[in-house]
């Protein structure tokens, strides 16, 4: 989305304000596709009716009249125009009206480079003509992946009756500006992703990650991150919010993010915007602003050891949590790194966040000991993970040699959460690595699949003999 603020290149001293008054006016325009892959910009006008010249109607109501017209150029040639009056909303008064309205458009252009030109008047006064112009680059690729561009939004409801502001089931009122005073506390956006039926056919599923970075570091806010497995589309329609009470004043981006199933990012798009917040100040969220001196992390200094330390985490992290610590691998910083994990053990332990990482860090040594395989360390196994995430279990009963089913385990524990008698399988199904996989746990969130029998079979007239079933019903 491209913010123009358009009191349109006109100015006029105080004495003029009387006669003819400044319109003021914002300007944005926002680049999508469709399933049949035809390219729209959306241009969206906002207008201060402060700043429109209302006249009075035959039922004491006032109202204002604008001018409009639109039109695109490619290398000179007019592809499209529109000329039109726009009507404001009725008011009681015609001062005093404390209210933005709002005039949009969608209008299809193929790929290409524009001149995008739009003239505004207001007809009941003497103002001069307001005159805005921009290039337009639209860039959407048949099959190929791609975001919309963002939008920000004001409030949204569900489409009753299908009008201008319906888009997805919904009509999206859009914000205005990409400033945020401390008054709006709630970031609402709206964008769409194409093509990822195209780009993971045979994944079926990719990552979304939105969040909110620094704009001058580009370092991601722990409090201000959404991950979301999705299912591939042709066109994918997303409207999420952040609230953003605790959000520091200073400069931002939003930023959307496409990650496949190893978690490689795949595409992004950003979007910039300013907010204040006096209450908030300085940053509670900012990683970036931990203290590292004389704490146990300052004395990491390999990046290796920290990259790796980071990737221990990740069985007790939370989605979020896993989220930023990618993005501090990523940008390979040291430092970033050690106020990452400062916050992290500081949020497990305030008043020793260092004894427990170490406690951790000798889980995690043992875990690697008893849990490896000949591919992967044992703290990226199913069932490294699992006793990192849940701690050992009350019972662990474990069959290597059956003649009906792979070797597998059953793992039980008497709580976890609020769920009782919790149990995680875990079967062997590449003898040659020991190689043992989550094939089915009744714990919210985890493995829940149905046919998880059907793994645990060697061949197709293999049956589960008596051991099996009692031990998954009677854990001992």
């Amino acid at each position: 989305m491209k913010f123009k603020v358009i009191i349109f290149f006109i100015l006029y001293g105080i004495s003029a304000i009387s006669e003819a008054q400044t319109l003021k006016a914002s300007l944005y325009t926002a680049n999508f596709n469709s399933p049949e892959n035809k390219s729209y910009i959306e241009t969206y006008l906002s207008f201060d009716v402060n700043s429109v010249h209302l006249i009075e109607d035959e039922n004491n109501k006032y109202y204002g009249e604008l001018d409009i017209y639109i039109e695109i150029l490619e290398d000179g040639n007019l592809i499209y125009n529109d000329h039109y009056l726009l009507k404001s909303p009725y008011f009681k008064d015609s001062i005093f009206n404390n209210l933005l309205f709002i005039d949009q458009h969608r209008i299809a252009i193929p790929n290409g480079q524009y001149s995008l030109s739009i003239k505004v008047k207001d007809i009941h006064s003497s103002s001069e003509v307001l005159e805005h112009k921009e290039q337009i680059t639209m860039e959407f690729e048949e099959n190929k992946l791609a975001f919309s561009d963002i939008t920000l939004i004001e409030k949204y409801t569900k489409t009753i009756k299908k009008n201008k502001l319906s888009k997805s089931g919904y009509d999206l009122t859009p914000y205005v500006s990409n400033f945020f005073p401390p008054t709006e506390n709630i970031l609402s956006f709206y964008f769409e992703i194409y093509n990822t039926d195209k780009r993971f056919p045979s994944a079926n599923r990719y990552l979304l990650n939105t969040y909110i970075e620094t704009f001058e570091t580009n370092v991601s806010l722990f409090y201000f991150t959404k991950s979301k497995r999705m299912d591939i589309k042709e066109i994918q329609t997303s409207l999420l919010s952040f609230p953003i009470e605790r959000l520091p004043t200073g400069n931002y981006n939003l930023v959307c993010e496409i990650k496949d199933v190893e978690n490689n990012s795949i595409l992004q798009k950003k979007l910039f915007f300013q907010r204040s917040s006096p209450k908030h100040d300085k940053s509670m969220n900012d990683i970036s602003s931990v203290d590292i001196a004389g704490t146990f992390a300052e004395q990491i200094t390999s990046i290796d050891s920290m990259l790796l330390y980071i990737d221990y985490l990740y069985p007790i992290s939370t989605i979020l949590e896993n989220t930023f610590a990618e993005n501090q691998k990523r940008y390979n910083d040291l430092l970033l790194m050690q106020k990452f994990f400062l916050n992290f053990w500081e949020g497990r332990s305030p008043f020793n966040p260092e004894e427990k990482w170490k406690k951790y860090l000798t889980v995690v040594e043992t875990v690697n000991k008893e849990f490896q395989n000949a591919r992967i360390d044992g703290y990226k196994t199913d069932r490294g993970r699992v006793f990192l995430q849940y701690g050992a279990p009350n019972s662990r009963h474990k069959v290597d040699n059956s003649s009906a089913n792979l070797p597998y385990e059953i793992w039980h524990y008497y709580k976890l959460k609020t769920q009782s008698d919790c149990k995680f399988v875990f079967v062997n199904e590449h003898l040659g690595i020991q190689d043992y996989r989550l094939s089915y746990s009744n714990v919210e969130g985890e493995v829940s699949n149905q046919q998880w029998n059907d793994r645990l079979q060697q061949n197709n007239n293999a049956t589960f003999g008596d051991d099996f079933i009692n031990n998954y019903i009677n854990p001992r």
